[in-house]
């Protein structure tokens, strides 16, 4: 008889969703080892060569790849049901009560909502996140590592707001401070956070950062006409083509977050670089409106965001059927289609393009990848009768229905309950600062002056 390899673990499910070439797996098993996973089959062929040293099963779970939100602001979830119509409108939010508001917090107050934000995240199945730029970086690091998730920190890079102009090594002193943090969980990437808040002196100084210690970037790109028609006016080009001429668009990753407002143009530069595009469903249809991926999904590198818990509830798969709806109403109205954005293009985005819109070997379950996994409980009355468990995810299952994760192969979610935090302590803490953010929340409504609606 030939002998079995060891491995550390070997997870069961009803359905493996491997999101390789190997497809949908029923009654499948996973071997993992060194955070790793080794080989992804069928129970019997997964069995037949290996021992694990510990089994979990799933009898009525899908298994799949964690998520990847590629553009969240962990730093503003305290914001959490304070932003009505009448703050949709400011021109433009950011500057006017999102920055501020950040601005407003210490850094207690900080690595609080980024662990908030973190806890949300987990127990919706998402195991790697890419902060998009935090006035407190270093909480978000801290953060990340108590709870034991994966990621992206950035730090919040701008030199220009609200008539104040600050200065440029100073602004890039944080980033290169921040790289000192980065860790084996934890990526160290540079950001813009938007094009009109940085002078030519700063973004040149970022492209010549993300080459010299090859690094990433993300940044926030063609979210608002304002920011078109401030490229036009000084640089004479659009903003990606703008970003184009100064040689941004060959760092790698790249990620461009919201990017609704690119021309044809600038859609072809997209393609032909392989740029990343961070489409977040909820907030660009409130601040933004239709997404040209409508038409474009299947062509390009992109994947979901959630633009952080001030606007949402963290939860990709809720985002997912937002992404969904929108496309087919797009799509439909404009030209009769109704095959637009298919459940597998979406999946995909959802689980970061096999790792490739971040540069990490993660969104597979296939040999060599992390094991970063997710197991969706099936056996709730919404999910019932499940006949295809891809449409199920993408159309029907909610964040709510993530029984556990791992990352790198270690359960940090059981049964519902995050394993390496105490869960009751940290909500009793953000009870305890609730009225302290209640009176900065008014502070910062006071200072907003917009005609009634």
């Amino acid at each position: 008889m030939e002998k079995k390899e060891i491995v550390d673990l070997i997870i069961k499910g009803k359905y493996i969703i491997t999101m390789s070439n190997k497809g949908e797996i029923s009654r499948g098993a996973i071997a993992i080892r060194n955070s790793y996973v080794v080989d992804v089959g069928s129970e019997d062929y997964i069995f037949s060569k290996y021992r694990g040293e510990v089994i979990h099963e799933y009898p009525e779970h899908i298994v799949m790849p964690g998520l990847v939100d590629c553009h969240v602001h962990t730093q503003q979830l305290f914001l959490r049901s304070s932003i009505t119509d009448y703050e949709l409108q400011l021109p433009p939010i950011w500057t006017k009560y999102l920055i501020p508001f950040e601005k407003m917090l210490s850094k207690d107050l900080a690595y609080l909502s980024s662990l908030i934000s973190f806890m949300n995240m987990i127990k919706n199945g998402i195991t790697f996140f890419v902060e998009a730029g935090a006035p407190y970086p270093e909480e978000v690091v801290r953060a990340a590592k108590d709870i034991g998730i994966k990621g992206v920190v950035t730090a919040s890079t701008f030199n220009v707001m609200n008539g104040e102009i600050y200065d440029t090594k100073e602004v890039i002193n944080n980033t290169l401070k921040l790289l000192r943090l980065k860790t084996e969980k934890i990526n160290i990437w540079c950001s813009i956070r938007q094009l009109m808040m940085c002078t030519e002196d700063l973004i040149e100084s970022i492209a010549e950062l993300c080459r010299k210690y090859k690094v990433g970037l993300i940044l926030h790109l063609a979210e608002y006409q304002g920011e078109i028609d401030f490229c036009l006016s000084k640089y004479g080009l659009r903003s990606l083509e703008y970003l184009e001429s100064k040689g941004l668009t060959k760092i790698r990753p790249f990620i461009a977050a919201h990017a609704l407002y690119l021309s044809p143009k600038e859609i072809d530069i997209v393609k032909r670089r392989s740029l990343g595009i961070c489409w977040c469903p909820t907030v660009d249809a409130y601040l933004m409106g239709h997404h040209w991926l409508s038409l474009y999904a299947d062509d390009v590198v992109f994947s979901i965001g959630s633009d952080g818990g001030a606007f949402s509830t963290l939860d990709l798969f809720h985002e997912a059927k937002i992404a969904r709806a929108i496309s087919k109403a797009f799509t439909a109205s404009f030209s009769y289609t109704k095959t637009a954005l298919n459940s597998r293009t979406l999946l995909r985005a959802l689980t970061g393009q096999g790792g490739s819109i971040i540069g990490q070997p993660i969104g597979k379950i296939d040999k060599g990848y992390k094991a970063d996994i997710i197991a969706v409980n099936t056996k709730r009355l919404q999910h019932i009768p499940l006949y295809n468990p891809i449409e199920a995810l993408v159309n029907f299952i909610e964040g709510s229905s993530v029984d556990a994760v791992y990352i790198d192969g270690n359960k940090i979610m059981d049964q519902g309950t995050i394993t390496t935090i105490d869960e009751n302590n940290v909500i009793e803490k953000l009870y305890s600062v609730i009225p302290l953010l209640n009176t900065m929340v008014k502070e910062l409504k006071k200072n907003i002056k917009l005609f009634k609606i």
